[in-house]
């Protein structure tokens, strides 16, 4: 179950949610992203451990309406037990310090900043999130 707009793109595998972000977002796209991440996270997440990686490379930064929005509202999206969440923002200071401020509320799971995706990926993988699909998790739990 992948979800794709012309703003995100946003991928569920066993453990860790991949969320792929595009150009500049104002309150209604923050509000559609919300809500998206949060029918997945309610439907895969809801009672097991889970990672985060947040590509924003080619996210063009938001409206100062959607960073506030997205600070009220996005922590209800992060269901069940999120532990840790990378987000790669490639060279750029402006997007890590919007960011910050969008999310300087998330203290109940670790939040690392990358440049670089593998970087990010592999943090993550560390701690046991990788790219599972959702299948293969599927038939492991119903032999």
């Amino acid at each position: 179950m992948e979800i794709q707009t012309d703003f995100y793109t946003i991928t569920p595998y066993a453990n860790l949610l991949v969320i792929k972000t595009f150009l500049s977002w104002d309150e209604r796209i923050v509000e559609k992203h919300i809500n998206d991440v949060r029918a997945i996270t309610s439907r895969f997440y809801q009672d097991k451990t889970w990672g985060l990686l947040s590509d924003r490379r080619e996210w063009q930064l938001s409206t100062p309406a959607a960073e506030r929005f997205f600070r009220e509202n996005a922590k209800s999206a992060l269901a069940g037990m999120l532990s840790h969440m990378a987000i790669c923002v490639g060279e750029s200071e402006l997007k890590k310090w919007q960011l910050k401020n969008m999310i300087k509320e998330f203290s109940r799971f670790e939040i690392k900043f990358f440049g670089d995706i593998q970087e990010a990926e592999s943090w993550l993988a560390a701690y046991g999130y990788c790219r599972t699909p959702l299948k293969e998790m599927s038939a492991l739990s119903h032999p």
